[in-house]
């Protein structure tokens, strides 16, 4: 029996492909557009519900980490290499049934509509971060490869395994502590004097060397970068996307249209310069950071520490290159001080800072 399914692999264009699925000789077999052949063992196979009210079945396997098949037909799960198989027929417990739950989401949006259009508005910020947990992460790195040629385009790179090395030493806790791991982080720092640091989709992060060069410690960039790792975790240019495209596309995601939504956030993401955060998603970012810093044992102060080295540098507050994109300096600095800095043993970083931004400063020059 085929059934028709989508794969996901970094190995295919864009990261999906569509074809058949079908199960043969107690394997998972899926025939893509192409009538190439992928698939793995039905023995080890791992079943799961995924998207919007469960709409889709998923099937991975360790041993073959690179692929993952699914399909909304639920028929699949009356096969008789699924129901005699108990392992398979424990994970499909429950599966086979319609889920009442894509029922009351109809019924839920349908009322909705009879109720009009502001009730949607009421409650659209929720909605579309729920749309936008449902987008793979891969769907937000397509985006930045663009966006971040264009931000670094005619900026100087550091290129240099020692400074990545010094780098790595700063990033990496911030990093290990993000509980998601879908998200790919990488660093570059640029040369400008800007102090500034800002994340793509996905988890792109650019660093200007004027942030590193006048930082009085690693933890007040740790700060700064937990905020913007922040972004990216807590998917703020997707829901920036997803609410600039419009109440149509909020629509298909409440009905499961996760692969349509992701092309066209995909087609215009690579339309977007930069994106800049409400005020909303920015104190979101700010005690998400907060958090991360807390379960990296990094000393939070450095994110509050480091308004206090941008006042010195630039006197008005309102003038940083930081804050230029982040308003209500002032409200977020006593939300910050009120926020509970959970350990009192922190770590130390592997770094010695001050090297780190000689380095950096010889680097440019020697450019």
């Amino acid at each position: 029996m085929k059934f028709e399914a989508i794969a996901l692999s970094d190995q295919f264009n864009n990261g999906r492909k569509s074809g058949i699925l079908e199960i043969i000789n107690h394997n998972i077999v899926f025939i893509d557009d192409d009538n190439k052949v992928h698939g793995f063992p039905l023995a080890g196979c791992k079943i799961t519900k995924g998207g919007a009210a469960g709409r889709y079945i998923y099937f991975n396997h360790d041993k073959f980490p690179g692929i993952t098949i699914y399909t909304d037909d639920k028929d699949i799960l009356n096969i008789e290499e699924i129901k005699l198989n108990p392992a398979l027929n424990a994970q499909t417990k429950g599966m086979r049934h319609t889920n009442k739950v894509v029922w009351l989401v109809l019924i839920t949006f349908f009322s909705l509509i009879a109720t009009g259009i502001v009730a949607l508005f009421v409650f659209r910020g929720a909605i579309v971060e729920h749309i936008a947990e449902l987008v793979p992460p891969e769907t937000e790195q397509e985006i930045a490869k663009e966006m971040k040629e264009s931000a670094i385009a005619g900026k100087k790179i550091v290129k240099d395994s020692a400074i990545e090395a010094q780098l790595y030493a700063l990033t990496n806790p911030l990093v290990q502590a993000v509980s998601n791991k879908s998200f790919k982080f990488n660093f570059t720092i640029i040369k400008d004097d800007a102090i500034n640091a800002f994340a793509l989709p996905g988890g792109t992060v650019i660093i200007h060397s004027g942030l590193i060069e006048k930082a009085k410690s690693p933890e007040e960039v740790a700060g700064v970068l937990a905020h913007e790792i922040s972004h990216v975790t807590r998917r703020h240019h997707v829901r920036s996307i997803i609410g600039n495209l419009g109440i149509w596309l909020v629509i298909r995601g409440l009905i499961g249209d996760v692969s349509g939504i992701s092309s066209d956030i995909i087609n215009a993401g690579a339309a977007l310069s930069t994106l800049k955060y409400s005020r909303d998603f920015e104190r979101e970012a700010d005690q998400s950071g907060f958090d991360l810093l807390n379960k990296a044992q990094i000393n939070p102060q450095g994110m509050i520490d480091f308004f206090g080295t941008l006042k010195k540098e630039n006197g008005d507050l309102g003038m940083a290159d930081f804050l230029s994109t982040h308003p209500a300096t002032e409200e977020r600095i006593d939300n910050l001080k009120k926020m509970k800095i959970a350990n009192k043993q922190f770590k130390s970083f592997d770094l010695n800072f001050k090297n780190f931004q000689e380095d950096i400063n010889t680097y440019f020059k020697n450019k």
